[in-house]
């Protein structure tokens, strides 16, 4: 039977869940800068009040729709991490493809991603946006430093510090993200999308397969 405190966290995360939802359609019309707080109560038909009794900033519920997101991360990337008869870097190949195409479909998104790496975005921040959206990356973290532990027992990547490669590898999916905007803001000349994620992705295969190509030249 369910008990009165556990209906009034059903009740708070359904109310929260159709803020989230309210939300998710106003940035993805208007963008992040043209939206406001009131127009998010309006689609949510809740008071603005209501809005800031479950999000402390609209930088802070923009920023807890990763959630969804990450949701979404941690049940793609733990079947590709659970695939064993699929070599370690082909894997790591399969999760960098899902995440870049991800980016391309779901643009607005993947500019929350990168909000969050701001500076004093923190002071704009719940607790509870904080731990949620921690907890999901360090899942996803978790998923891609495994796919490299199974290259570095396998032999495919040379041994070293797992976390190094995975922070590698996130600096490189955002600096894909960010070189692609600012290109195409500024009309600058370069590679375009995919190119850049072909690029970046055979710059961390090579670090990683580093020491076999060594040994492979010695051999030689």
């Amino acid at each position: 039977m369910t008990t009165a405190q556990e209906r009034k966290q059903q009740e708070r995360t359904a109310r929260r869940r159709r803020i989230q939802r309210a939300a998710r359609t106003v940035f993805a019309e208007k963008g992040y800068a043209k939206t406001s707080i009131e127009q998010i109560a309006r689609e949510a038909s809740l008071s603005v009040g209501a809005i800031y009794l479950y999000f402390r900033s609209k930088e802070d519920l923009y920023v807890s729709l990763l959630e969804e997101t990450l949701d979404l991360f941690d049940t793609e990337l733990r079947q590709i991490r659970a695939r064993s008869e699929v070599s370690a870097p082909e894997r790591l190949r399969n999760a960098w493809s899902f995440l870049t195409q991800w980016a391309a479909t779901d643009v607005e998104a993947s500019r929350v991603l990168r909000l969050i790496s701001q500076p004093n975005v923190r002071s704009q921040l719940s607790d509870e946006v904080v731990e949620s959206v921690g907890k999901g990356l360090a899942q996803v973290r978790e998923h891609l430093g495994a796919i490299v532990q199974d290259g570095m027992a396998s032999g495919q990547y040379r041994r070293g510090a797992t976390q190094p490669m995975v922070d590698l590898f996130w600096c490189l999916l955002l600096g894909v993200l960010e070189s692609n905007d600012a290109r195409s803001n500024l009309d600058l000349q370069g590679a375009g999308y995919n190119d850049l994620t072909q690029y970046a992705f055979a710059a961390i295969d090579t670090t990683l397969r580093q020491q076999e190509l060594q040994e492979a030249h010695q051999a030689a």
